[in-house]
């Protein structure tokens, strides 16, 4: 083998042939310049531990332009925080105040009310022409004559209270049926002055108290004759004839009497009595208590709802 030769710049002819074959444009094949290989290795290890970063940490939320629209064209509305409510006001005294009262105030209100529009109903509806009736049992007296002395209570018949039958507007109604042997009956009111004058000396049955229907009797002693009670001029209401016979009489203060007898005055007196009472007041005492009651159960409602409402949070 020859020894290589070198040149002045201490390159061996070899060495200076590969140079100039790399540089030589024309000289065929070009071969790329060498490149660290160390430097390429750090290359790649810098790029591994960015990518084992990038692998590591979340990814950012996409932008809200990005997110793409719900199915349906629906637009999502932006999440607002719910605002909590505000607590509720404590129950203070008055609240329990409240309660109470209207508790109370409420069965008399409802009660009233009740009452009243019974009234008013029985007044219109369940009466005879207004009149509250009331059938006795049958009368009976072996004297000449049955008889009620001073039909009002003492109060009633007063002079110091002569206001209350007026503003009763009362009227009372009698229907008698005579059942004794004579055809005729007779029935009369009259001061009660002129009714003892009259019965003074005679024996007769006075009524002084009636017990579930039943009547009660105080026998008065005298004499079994007497004038027929239809010659008599005192009686402000009177009626006779035969079967039932009925008498109205607008009632008024003082001392009155109500008499039964047989019309020609003979003893043995016997009566089927039906006693009817009617008072121009109910009507407005009704709508009053109505009122009344109506009012009051408004008012209770009214606290017991302030009352409750007043709750603790």
């Amino acid at each position: 083998m020859l020894p290589c030769e070198e040149d002045d710049g201490g390159m061996d002819t070899a060495t200076r042939h590969h140079a100039d074959t790399a540089s030589d444009p024309a000289g065929g094949a070009t071969t790329e310049p060498t490149v660290d290989r160390d430097v390429t290795d750090q290359s790649t290890e810098i790029d591994s531990a960015t990518d084992d970063v990038a692998g590591d940490a979340p990814l950012p939320p996409p932008p809200l332009d990005d997110v793409p629209p719900p199915p349906g064209g629906a637009t999502l509305a932006p999440s607002v925080p719910e605002t909590p409510p505000p607590p509720r006001p404590r129950r203070g005294a008055w609240h329990i105040v409240a309660i109470v009262v209207g508790a109370i105030m409420l069965l008399p209100g409802l009660g009233t009310l009740t009452g009243g529009i019974a009234l008013v109903v029985a007044n219109e509806v369940a009466t005879d022409d207004g009149y509250f009736d009331g059938t006795l049992d049958r009368l009976e007296s072996e004297g000449v004559a049955i008889a009620t002395v001073d039909i009002w209570d003492e109060v009633a018949g007063d002079d110091d209270w002569p206001w209350v039958l007026d503003w009763l507007d009362l009227d009372i109604r009698l229907r008698v049926d005579g059942a004794a042997d004579t055809d005729e009956v007779f029935v009369g009111i009259a001061r009660t002055a002129d009714v003892e004058e009259y019965l003074g000396s005679t024996r007769f049955s006075e009524l002084v108290d009636i017990d579930d229907r039943a009547p009660t009797y105080i026998e008065q002693q005298g004499l079994l004759a007497i004038e027929s009670p239809i010659d008599q001029g005192f009686w402000v209401e009177n009626a006779t004839g035969e079967g039932e016979q009925e008498l109205t009489w607008e009632a008024r203060g003082g001392r009155w009497s109500v008499v039964v007898m047989n019309a020609d005055g003979s003893p043995d007196v016997a009566a089927d009595v039906e006693v009817g009472l009617r008072s121009g007041a109910v009507t407005p005492i009704g709508v009053t208590l109505i009122v009344i009651g109506g009012l009051t159960a408004l008012a209770s409602i009214v606290l017991l709802v302030v009352g409750i409402r007043g709750r603790r949070p």
